[in-house]
């Protein structure tokens, strides 16, 4: 037994649980058990038994004994290392009894052509009768080559709930949705799940699947809207580039009233020429006189403020606009896996004990 087990060797699987946690594999593929060097009887024969045993029952005599020359005839391909000639031998000679005692030679060429699931689906076969059927020993061959096959396994289950949405598992179609494909097997290993539907943004996931628990993934699909993001520069501060703006228009109408005063006290000014030049219509009046200068100054003075208002005004509603240009909205794509993760679609809760010396209770943790 230990021998045989040597010769086997052992594989390596990874644990992986959901579709949400992944580890990355050390390999591309987890390593393969060495095939087994076991070989087939020359004169092996195929356990009857009499009508009454149920791998017998209904199978005609002639049929057996087709069954059984199309047995020997693998065997001795298998022995001669003709391992795809064997194979269809014994797929041959199960079409005409589907006799343990095939399907476990039929594993044993299979594990040397690197078939694992089918190997497997063989040896389920080969020990469903029990011991009954086999020759000493294959019984508990067939249950640890099992064991070890099984390290090469994985169970898959795909689901997606998108009407006419197509999903494929490693480019094949397994169904249209809504719908579910598995438990199905297949190899440890890296494989790739896509959903299509017209008007929907493509969803694959390539994840490394192990053997042991069964790797369920469902495959949601967005429109491109759903997937649809907006974000700003400054999200919390949305208001400063409207602050200049205001701020702006304030100088403008501060620059406006400057302007209104200044028109003001210009017309002062031209009522004192013109009152001065009625009172003295020979020699005229003097612009430069002291209360004549006063109103003209003032108006001067006034109106330089309100142009210096005007520019202020406008640079400050033009930085405010620039600001407000690059603080607009700016859509951005999120993954579909990114959606579910933020609850968009799952709620994901997790419970554990709580006991402590004045309480016994539980404590839920999980987002909505």
């Amino acid at each position: 037994m230990l021998k045989l087990l040597a010769t086997l060797g052992l594989s390596v699987s990874l644990c992986l649980g959901t579709a949400h946690a992944q580890p990355a594999p050390p390999d591309d593929q987890p390593q393969k058990p060495k095939p087994p060097d076991e070989k087939a009887g020359s004169n092996e024969s195929l356990q009857n038994g009499g009508d009454n045993r149920p791998w017998a029952a209904g199978v005609a005599a002639a049929e057996q004994q087709k069954a059984l020359q199309l047995f020997h005839d693998g065997n001795v391909q298998l022995n001669d290392g003709l391992f795809i000639k064997a194979a269809e031998l014994y797929r041959e000679a199960l079409k005409h009894w589907q006799h343990p005692a095939i399907h476990y030679n039929l594993a044993l060429a299979l594990m040397n052509l690197d078939q694992p699931i089918e190997v497997y689906d063989s040896l389920q076969k080969s020990i469903s009768f029990g011991a009954g059927p086999l020759e000493k020993d294959k019984f508990e061959h067939a249950k640890e080559y099992m064991l070890l096959i099984e390290k090469q396994i994985a169970v898959i289950e795909v689901s997606c709930d998108k009407v006419g949405a197509h999903v494929s598992v490693d480019g094949n179609e397994v169904f249209v949705g809504p719908g579910k494909y598995g438990p199905a097997k297949v190899r440890a290993g890296k494989h790739t799940f896509v959903a299509v539907k017209e008007g929907y943004t493509t969803r694959i996931n390539a994840p490394y699947i192990s053997s042991g628990s069964p790797f369920r993934i469902e495959l949601k699909l967005y429109t491109a809207e759903e997937l649809t993001r907006y974000h700003r520069k400054w999200e919390t501060k949305t208001w400063v580039p409207w602050a200049v703006i205001g701020g702006g228009v304030l100088l403008g109408a501060v620059g406006g009233v400057l302007e209104l005063s200044a028109k003001s006290s210009y017309n002062d000014f031209d009522k004192q020429i013109a009152a001065c030049n009625m009172m003295s219509s020979n020699a005229g009046c003097a612009q430069n006189s002291p209360g004549i200068a006063n109103a003209r100054n003032s108006g001067d003075t006034k109106r330089t403020l309100g142009y210096v208002g005007y520019g202020m005004a406008g640079a400050a509603v033009l930085t405010g606009l620039s600001l407000a240009y690059i603080n607009r909205k700016q859509p951005y794509q999120i993954r579909a896996e990114d959606l579910t993760e933020q609850g968009g679609n799952e709620a994901a809760v997790s419970f554990a004990p709580l006991v402590s010396p004045s309480m016994v209770g539980a404590m839920a943790q999980g987002h909505f």
